[in-house]
């Protein structure tokens, strides 16, 4: 009798074991919905309001989305994060890092016409610095970014790079592959103007939206009595303090003209400590009567709560496009992290920065100033 139990315990422990093997999508999405329960966001969205229910359908509804899609098991990921993306937080994670970026990414069967249109306007060629791709329109709500050149050869041509859908609210959806092969998810964004916004991708090759600063703490006088501060980053290391704590200190005295830009595009975030002297300077100096603060769908975390900071003062103006949207949460010490058996990588809140800005998560800060990706941003401020 003592043998028996112990080959059921022994074959009990082989089964638990191959079920957490099972790597399915629909298994994956099983253990992402016990793992959410550890964020902040959770406890603080679901758990304290009571919406568990809602989100147990919201979770039907996904597993019926991935249940109809043919390259789901390309696509687990964002549909992962597509359903944690019913808690309104940037900051938790779900993704997958690709071992070999060729077998994990899907392949188009279909022909492709770079010459095709939609009465919507948005099939066509789309293109991100070095890579181009072709937008093929599927039916009148779904289209496939199909690679068609890039410079790396982790990409070739043939790969699905983008799933657009278009959502309910008449806004799309978007699975993306980054170069690195990780795969994003992204509701709420707009196609206009040659433009999917909150990426790269654009018909036009053109990127005025974007700033790459070479250097961490820029300054420069510019024409019509305008000058410039950009801010690469807003990262708390005891160097970077202390390089932002010298620039500010040489830079204060020289703001004596009335127009001053600063420009937070590409800024991820940090620490809003490292802004603390540029704060406390503009809002003592009496020579200047605008200012003008740039944004990007890069700019994220501190760097929005330093763009808020700064739109406190009457005479600023917040001026590009909607901020990225990572603002309530954080991650404290520490976030909430695990790699599952299925090599997904997790990462989750573990405190409530301000709740007060709820509204600006995934959203993003809207600009006062819309600038479009015709020219560049810094030559629109000057014209206004």
């Amino acid at each position: 009798m003592k043998r028996k139990y112990l080959l059921l315990f022994f074959f009990g422990i082989l089964f638990n074991y191959a079920q957490s093997q099972n790597c399915s999508c629909e298994n994956q999405l099983e253990d992402v919905s016990a793992l959410i329960k550890n964020s902040k966001s959770y406890k603080h969205q679901i758990r304290k309001h009571k919406k568990q229910a809602q989100l147990e359908q919201w979770k039907r509804l996904i597993q019926k989305e991935i249940a109809k899609d043919s390259l789901k098991d390309f696509f687990c990921a964002g549909y992962l994060q597509k359903y944690i993306s019913f808690i309104n937080d940037r900051h938790n994670q779900v993704y997958k890092i690709p071992e070999n970026i060729g077998s994990e990414i899907p392949t188009n069967t279909f022909p492709i016409d770079t010459t095709q249109t939609d009465k919507q306007n948005i099939a066509g060629v789309y293109h991100a610095g070095y890579d181009k791709l072709m937008l093929l329109s599927q039916n009148d709500s779904l289209w496939y970014g199909v690679m068609l050149k890039s410079n790396s050869e982790d990409w070739t041509k043939g790969e699905i790079r983008l799933r657009i859908k278009r959502q309910p609210n008449k806004k799309f959806e978007i699975f993306e592959f980054y170069s690195n092969g990780l795969l994003f998810y992204q509701k709420d964004i707009e196609i206009k103007e040659g433009r999917i916004s909150s990426t790269f991708w654009n018909k036009q090759n053109k990127y005025f939206f974007n700033e790459n600063h070479e250097q961490n703490f820029n300054f420069k006088n510019l024409e019509h009595d305008f000058q410039y501060i950009g801010i690469k980053t807003l990262s708390r290391t005891t160097s970077l303090m202390k390089e932002a704590k010298d620039f500010y200190e040489r830079t204060q005295p020289q703001l004596t003209q009335p127009n001053l830009i600063i420009d937070l595009r590409n800024n991820g975030g940090g620490s809003e400590l490292q802004a603390k002297t540029l704060l406390k300077a503009i809002k003592k100096n009496k020579y200047i009567e605008h200012i003008y603060v740039l944004i990007n769908f890069k700019t994220a975390s501190a760097a929005e709560l330093v763009a808020l900071a700064l739109k406190k003062d009457k005479r600023t103006l917040l001026a590009g496009e909607y901020s990225r949207g990572q603002l309530t949460y954080g991650y404290g010490n520490k976030s909430f992290s695990i790699s599952t058996n299925c090599q997904l990588e997790v990462s989750f809140s573990t405190e409530i920065a301000n709740s007060n800005l709820i509204k600006y998560e995934h959203t993003g800060i809207a600009p006062d100033i819309i600038l479009d990706n015709s020219s560049n941003w810094i030559d629109q401020i000057l014209a206004l």
